[in-house]
């Protein structure tokens, strides 16, 4: 009988964890703290937006806020607003222009 080694244990639950990361779609957590002294039930207003700023997430919520919550890919854009388009030709390889000029990127990810 084999010894058990925490190495290998630990070596097991990594490959467990690995296995079922790959089954999902994960999302990011962003922990925030309360207070600096890491106290139950006192809130620090300025010192938790201090924090959202930091990490972006003041930014993100405007943004969404804005109408930005979602990237859409090009199919499914006009089949959404496509009815904004009527009667005008479009070719998507001719938006690549424009999405250079305000993404950065001619074809970006969709997503």
């Amino acid at each position: 009988k084999k010894l058990v080694t925490i190495g290998r244990l630990f070596e097991d639950s990594l490959s467990t964890l690995m296995g079922m990361l790959q089954l999902t779609s994960p999302h990011f957590i962003r922990c925030v703290k309360p207070n600096t002294q890491l106290t139950a039930d006192h809130f620090d207003g300025s010192y938790v937006m201090r924090q959202l700023q930091q990490m972006g997430m003041v930014h993100v919520v405007r943004a969404r806020k804005q109408g930005y919550a979602h990237r859409y890919t090009f199919d499914r854009f006009m089949s959404r607003y496509g009815y904004l388009r009527e009667g005008l030709p479009l070719d998507r390889s001719k938006c690549d222009s424009y999405f250079q000029r305000h993404l950065g990127d001619a074809h970006p990810p969709a997503g």
